[in-house]
């Protein structure tokens, strides 16, 4: 009977050679693996009834229904690896093939405001970690790219850090003068933020903090800050970045490029639209005062 590990093994191979992140890869085989113990089940057993099943269990921590956006992930992971087996022989038919599509609410943009931000560093938090919200709030790059950085990364020609982004792409990002500040006090090379730890993606040592323990940190900063909209993340300080580019006068689309997304749609959403801007926005409308009937109405009405 084939079995789990040799599967989950195949699966990881697959996907190193494609190049995929360590964290999509380690996400995946972690929803599989939560799959064989809900189910029980071996890989060729699994049928469409058992994934209906289990996309629809309750949270394992606090039993509610799954976040819509959960669901949306673990399906799209069930339906790679599904099409996946097809592709190297293991089944003859995909089981999540019909899977159903999650409604999803619309994301809405869920940028820090300054005065947050400000809070946050002034809370006692350690340098290390005022560090990562300084350098995220002010490049753009996401926490588990700014754990990341090394000293070579970094161009003081051009005043500028080199970062490697989801998928392996590289992407550049100026430093403003707050972030060079922190960078003359950074190594000239290895890791800007060391770990003194082992962990699985550097099981000998010598590697950087995660991005787990970094945002971590950055949520212990957040209600420490008396912050506590659950909305409110380390990933809001790119949301931060983005939003005051564009109040800031810069195009769309100069945005986009800053943030390394592959499509404007992806940008938009990072963009807070306040009640006073739309306030605003209908100032351009033009006048239409209000009128009685006219006398055509009037006799049609009659």
């Amino acid at each position: 009977m084939l079995t789990w590990e040799p599967v989950l093994a195949h699966f990881a191979a697959y996907q190193h050679a494609a190049g995929l992140a360590e964290r999509t890869i380690h996400g995946r085989e972690a929803v599989l693996r939560m799959l064989a113990e809900h189910t029980g089940l071996q890989p060729r057993q699994i049928e469409p009834v058992d994934l209906l099943m289990f996309l629809g269990r309750p949270h394992a921590r606090t039993g509610k229904p799954l976040s819509p956006g959960t669901k949306q992930v673990e399906r799209s992971y069930l339906q790679t690896w599904g099409k996946w087996m097809v592709a190297e022989g293991y089944l003859a038919h995909d089981p999540t093939a019909r899977l159903p599509k999650v409604k999803v609410p619309r994301r809405r943009a869920r940028p820090l405001k300054l005065e947050h931000i400000e809070l946050m560093l002034d809370s006692g938090a350690y340098r290390r970690t005022r560090d990562i919200i300084t350098i995220a709030a002010l490049t753009g790059l996401r926490v588990g790219e700014v754990v990341k950085i090394r000293g070579e990364d970094v161009d003081w020609v051009t005043n500028s850090i080199r970062s490697t982004r989801k998928g392996g792409l590289e992407h550049v990002v100026w430093m403003p003068e707050d972030v060079q500040t922190i960078a003359r006090r950074m190594p000239k090379a290895g890791w800007w933020f060391p770990s003194p730890y082992k962990n699985h993606q550097f099981p000998d040592g010598g590697g950087h903090i995660l991005m787990k323990s970094a945002s971590s940190r950055i949520s212990r900063v957040l209600r420490r800050a008396g912050i506590t909209d659950p909305n409110i993340t380390g990933h809001s300080l790119r949301h931060f970045y983005a939003t005051v580019l564009l109040r800031g006068g810069a195009r769309v689309r100069v945005v986009q490029e800053m943030l390394g997304h592959a499509s404007l749609a992806t940008t938009q959403l990072y963009i807070e639209v306040t009640d006073d801007e739309m306030a605003e926005a209908t100032e351009v409308l033009p006048r239409i005062s209000p009128r009685e009937r006219s006398g055509r109405a009037s006799r049609l009405a009659a």
